[in-house]
């Protein structure tokens, strides 16, 4: 009776809050976040290893609290497979007609107002550099959100390279009307197994020498449609509970991508698909087991909840904060610090600056998206 009931719910009705879903958007952007610190507010776990003479006991130990960062990086796979559930959500379980209309300006409003800002904020920032100027960055192919194929592969702003994945982002939605006809169509395994084998031939193109597939939604297929099927198995309560083999699966999963990732750049292809499967099972077992207490019930969860509200702020901005921030500081000591608490330390001053351009930025775009729908409504 529940999945009949569901066949008849308007896309412009908003589902039921998922917690879950929030906080791992913000873990995700947290972990991206401490990845990409180490590179301007940190000597380096290599540099201490190699010459521990030359730091203090306090220093050496607090390096090891580094050894997870260098996979951190690939949260921004989470964030695809997150994006995937968010996205098919409204549309999950039933077969009304997509409103293209509705879709598009809600797309827009939410996403590229703060876009074009953090493009606008990471040229400033591009002002402080001594090596460059926003003459010569591509600041045109980014606003036109091309910049992961023009004017040359991954032609990101200096101080703004995770620009790349917003990009692969808007691929996405705009190929969604479309994926949602064939998964409609030909149903959940076969349009699974359509997506795999583009994701496939992406990844085939990649190692022809076509560089460019390493930033196309082609290659991200079969993990972003793997979080628009979880959010079809949930909203039709079909999704099964996850087992404990789950656990294990992912650790196996975990494991294999972090040695592909340190053999090197040759496998960095196959790291992302063993640590994007890692993230799939893991929102899959967040989704079926209460691992989280509710937010009236635990301070944790709201602190989460709200670095997943401002998820989108953080990692629109943090990189050229973070940059900024790590040639000021040299400019200052001559070096950059050797503790790797005080990298920690400036990622929660990212945070403060993530929260104040979501309170002036992003919410009041949120709240122009809800106002269409309503409108649109009526």
């Amino acid at each position: 009776m529940a999945n009949r009931q569901s066949t008849h719910q308007d896309y412009s009705k908003p589902r039921q809050h998922l917690e879950s879903i929030t906080i791992l958007r913000g873990l995700a952007a947290l972990g991206v976040m401490i990845f990409h610190v180490r590179i301007f507010l940190w000597t380096g776990w290599s540099n201490i290893r190699s010459h521990p003479e030359q730091f203090s006991l306090f220093d050496r130990s607090a390096a090891w609290l580094s050894l997870p960062a260098p996979m951190l990086g690939e949260c921004v796979l989470l964030f695809f497979v997150i994006s995937g559930f968010c996205i098919h959500y409204p549309m999950a379980g039933n077969t009304t007609k997509l409103e293209l209309k509705t879709y598009a300006i809600r797309r827009i409003i939410r996403i590229y107002p703060p876009y074009f800002a953090a493009v606008c904020l990471s040229l400033l920032a591009v002002v402080y550099f001594e090596w460059t100027n926003p003459a010569q960055e591509p600041w045109v192919a980014n606003l036109l959100l091309i910049q992961n194929y023009l004017p040359s592969v991954n032609s990101q702003i200096s101080s703004n390279c995770s620009l790349w994945s917003i990009a692969t982002e808007v691929e996405f939605y705009l190929a969604y009307p479309l994926l949602l006809l064939v998964w409609r169509r030909c149903g959940p395994i076969r349009s699974m197994l359509f997506f795999g084998m583009i994701s496939l031939t992406a990844l085939g193109l990649y190692f022809q020498g076509i560089q460019g597939m390493a930033f196309s939604a082609f290659t991200f297929y079969i993990l972003w449609w793997s979080g628009a099927f979880l959010a079809e198995l949930r909203t039709t309560n079909c999704l099964p509970k996850a087992p404990p083999i789950t656990i294990l699966v992912g650790i196996t999963l975990l494991v294999t991508g972090s040695i592909a990732q340190h053999r090197g750049d040759n496998l960095v292809m196959a790291q992302r698909f063993l640590f994007g499967g890692f993230f799939v099972l893991g929102v899959w077992w967040l989704l079926t087991n209460k691992f989280f207490k509710a937010s009236e019930e635990s301070l944790l969860t709201r602190i989460l909840i709200h670095l997943g509200n401002i998820s989108f702020s953080l990692y629109l901005i943090h990189y050229p904060f973070l940059q900024v921030c790590g040639i000021a500081w040299e400019k200052q000591f001559g070096s950059k610090p050797t503790n790797f608490f005080v990298p920690v330390a400036f990622c929660g001053l990212a945070i403060v600056a993530a929260s104040i351009f979501y309170v002036f930025i992003e919410k009041p775009c949120h709240l122009l998206a809800r106002k269409f729908r309503t409108e649109d409504q009526s």
